[in-house]
């Protein structure tokens, strides 16, 4: 099961692997106006379209369409009662696409509960473009299996049969083989010591006061269309937007004129779209506000 507001990439791989192993797909909406919905309403949405037969439950952390941030810990609560009462081959496994909250909310992976967490590091980490990463729970890793060899040193040396056999770490198991961009590799160790060093705790509150200035900002002018939440707990650096009248096309490339770089939702229904990050500075959301005002009159 997945949500109507995922990514191409979601989508498309739950596809191919219904394809592949007969499994069905249902993708349910867990809201139809962002701005104006609450942690119990979503958590409720997604608990009541569980059925006996769902074994996945697929969603994004933060919606890159409307800038809608999921609850995922009261998600997790409200997967382990429907989790307590199946066996362990029938449980629920919770997969979070995090690619928009990684680097920006200050939780530690263990805490949001989900079973596995995948995330690019090139967005809100500034890490190289090509790295990435994927967590799991030790519960979760055991209901997968690998399908890409891995050249770990220890597990090609027993297979050389010039180490004696010993169980591998679940880490090296599904880590592909062969050559990488392993100097992106090494320089991605430079962007987590950044944020550590900074701090995860102040990046969120920066990140989150900027996108708060800029909703409250969009929120005041009459002729803007604001489809992100205001709440922090619902929202994180991503701002979805209407210009009445103007196409979102139209709105990214004026605002672009203007040396204020924003985007178009890469989705059926475009929205434009704004990212505050922890390089954006309070003086420059009210220069992007005082573009989009006189967009709107």
């Amino acid at each position: 099961m997945t949500t109507t507001h995922d990514h191409y990439s979601t989508e498309t791989s739950l596809r191919l692997r219904a394809e592949r192993t007969g499994a069905s797909v249902r993708r349910v909406p867990l809201y139809h106006d962002g701005a104006d919905k609450s942690v119990e309403e979503i958590v409720d949405r997604v608990t009541r379209a569980i059925t006996p037969q769902t074994r996945v439950l697929a969603v994004t952390w933060v919606h890159s369409c409307t800038g809608v941030k999921l609850p995922l810990r009261a998600m997790a609560d409200a997967l382990r009662p429907i989790n307590a009462e199946r066996d362990e081959r029938d449980r629920v496994l919770f997969c979070v696409d995090g690619v928009h909250g990684l680097g920006v909310d200050g939780t530690t992976l263990p805490e949001l509960g989900c079973d596995f967490f995948v995330a690019g590091c090139h967005k809100w980490m500034f890490g190289p473009r090509g790295t990435g990463l994927v967590w799991g729970s030790p519960i979760a890793w055991k209901s997968s299996t690998a399908t890409i060899p891995t050249f770990d040193d220890a597990t090609y040396e027993m297979w050389m049969k010039i180490r004696p056999e010993a169980p591998v770490p679940i880490g090296a198991t599904m880590s592909p083989g062969g050559f990488h961009s392993f100097e992106h590799r090494w320089s991605l160790n430079r962007a987590f010591e950044l944020h550590q060093k900074v701090g995860k705790q102040a990046i969120k509150e920066r990140i989150h006061a900027l996108n708060r200035q800029l909703k409250e900002g969009l929120a005041k002018m009459p002729k803007i269309k604001l489809y992100t939440p205001m709440a922090d707990e619902l929202s994180a650096g991503i701002v979805c937007f209407d210009v009445e009248g103007m196409p979102a096309q139209q709105v990214v490339d004026r605002l672009r004129q203007r040396k204020i770089i924003a985007s178009v939702t890469p989705y059926k229904t475009l929205y434009a779209r704004l990212s505050p990050g922890l390089l954006t500075s309070p003086a420059e959301v009210e220069t992007t506000l005082a573009v989009v005002r006189a967009l709107a009159t």
